[in-house]
């Protein structure tokens, strides 16, 4: 057995709900999940101890915590490998260039300024370079396997919530952009590159997930899971079902863990 602690963000839900489904398909592989709010989970580290702990600020995240997870931090020890999920590794401000920039060697679509590839590239691994090295310092007291999953890419009817949502309007000007398939592949093979030099993997949106570079398919926003094991109220077009929890699962499974789906076989028939 692989035994697979899940640590991450309320994004993490999407993983906890595809949970049962997970198991008929992979048995040899043990999930466990320790979820919290984004704030806490980005504030969390691994002690001396092997204890992922966060920085409770008041009295309503820790019974939020302990309801949730049944305690306020979870052991890593005894664990093969964690699976983080929930950081974006500067994603949202590499985008953000877009809104008022083209690309010097790119396309032109009446943005007020440009920018060269060369200094694009510098600032992708810079920003990238501080988001890994943030991210690996706070699992660096884990001696097992570590992979990082980014929080889902907002579904594309994001873009309804523009004008009430910065995010929202940073996403359509990205995803209008002749250039954003270029930036976005810039960007995700300089996180791929900084993840490996620390010995970390990365876990990507299959393509099956996707509807555009740094865009998921909207049907996967619909009933979007929550930490308690239930659903959202509301469509927020960030968080995501469990059926995209269990196509990140079975990614995870594959391609980091080396399994194959565990086939089906219908019952031998008895000749009479």
């Amino acid at each position: 057995m692989t035994s697979v602690l899940i640590i991450g963000s309320s994004h993490a839900g999407a993983y906890k709900n595809a949970a049962p489904r997970f198991a008929a398909l992979y048995p040899e592989v043990t999930l466990s999940f320790f979820g919290v709010r984004g704030p806490l989970f980005l504030g969390g580290r691994i002690e001396e101890d092997g204890r992922f702990t966060v920085p409770l600020r008041d009295d309503r995240d820790r019974s939020f915590v302990t309801e949730t997870n049944g305690q306020t931090s979870v052991a890593t020890g005894g664990h093969d490998h964690l699976l983080m999920v929930g950081h974006r590794f500067a994603f949202g401000q590499i985008a953000a260039l877009l809104q008022d920039h083209d690309l010097l060697e790119g396309a032109r679509s009446g943005k007020p300024h440009l920018l060269g590839e060369a200094l694009l590239q510098e600032a992708i691994d810079a920003a990238v370079a501080a988001a890994v090295e943030e991210a690996a310092a706070a699992i660096a007291a884990f001696g097992g396997q570590v992979t990082f999953a980014m929080a889902p890419a907002p579904a594309t009817t994001i873009v309804d919530r523009c004008g009430t949502l910065e995010l929202a309007d940073v996403m359509q000007a990205f995803w209008s952009h002749p250039d954003a398939p270029r930036v976005h592949d810039i960007w995700r093979a300089s996180l791929r590159a900084a993840l490996a030099a620390r010995g970390h993997g990365l876990l990507e949106q299959p393509d099956a997930l996707n509807d555009g570079p740094y865009a998921t398919a909207a049907r996967y926003a619909s009933e979007a899971a929550a930490l308690n094991d239930g659903t959202l109220g509301r469509k927020d077009h960030r968080h995501m079902n469990a059926d995209y929890g269990l196509a990140m699962l079975r990614a995870f499974a594959e391609t980091r863990l080396g399994l194959s789906r565990k086939e089906t076989r219908s019952p031998a028939l008895t000749e009479t």
